[in-house]
């Protein structure tokens, strides 16, 4: 079991640096939170802050917090026990007592699952048009496809928490602040236990004009 600090720095560090390098991304999501903080009051310091119940229903951001976890899963690689001799659908045999080791990282970028452009970040991929052509739903994709909150009895037991305080957190970023990754700050994967950020993520964050 993995504990919840690391991997929400994880999944925040790597939502964050996908908008931050995806313009039309973030826009989406500011345009998505303008109705919300129409209606709030700035804190005395001036932010807007949303709250987990404000952003339960925000299609897009949904969209882009997957579309993060499909590529960067908070853990890299799952192992499983075989518990009685089985045969996989793909026809390989497994006996009881076995390992099984599951690229999650891998599963993210097949092909034959996402697409010809499975290594691109575009959370437009887990969005279907409404029928009345009133806006998006989120589409749903199996758990044994997006395995990034594992799958079955042992899925992850705090994926809503989590979903709710990482939209939470990122909309009161990218509505209150700009962010620009530095040239010189090359962002690579660390394979281990957590997918982290071998050089960590260094960046430029400057408070957002009135109205930007």
């Amino acid at each position: 079991m993995v504990a919840m600090h690391d991997p929400m720095g994880s999944a925040l560090s790597w939502l964050i640096y996908n908008l931050a390098t995806h313009p039309h991304a973030m826009l989406a999501i500011r345009e998505e939170l303008a109705p919300i903080a129409a209606a709030q009051r700035k804190s005395a310091r001036g932010v807007v802050v949303f709250e987990p119940d404000e952003t339960k229903d925000l299609v897009y951001q949904r969209a882009a917090m997957f579309e993060s976890l499909r590529l960067y899963p908070i853990a890299p690689m799952e192992r499983k026990e075989v518990l009685a001799d089985d045969l996989l659908p793909s026809g390989h045999k497994v006996r009881a007592g076995s390992t099984i080791l599951i690229s999650t990282y891998s599963m993210g970028r097949l092909e034959e699952v996402w697409g010809e452009d499975c290594r691109e970040y575009r959370p437009e991929r887990w969005l279907s048009s409404n029928a009345d052509g009133s806006g998006h739903t989120l589409r749903h994709v199996p758990s044994h496809e997006f395995v990034a909150f594992n799958t079955g009895p042992r899925a992850c037991l705090g994926k809503n928490i989590s979903v709710a305080l990482v939209t939470s957190i990122v909309a009161t970023v990218a509505w209150n602040f700009d962010v620009e990754v530095l040239h010189s700050n090359t962002v690579k994967p660390k394979l281990s236990v957590i997918l982290q950020m071998k050089n960590g993520l260094m960046a430029k964050v400057k408070r957002r004009s009135e109205g930007d």
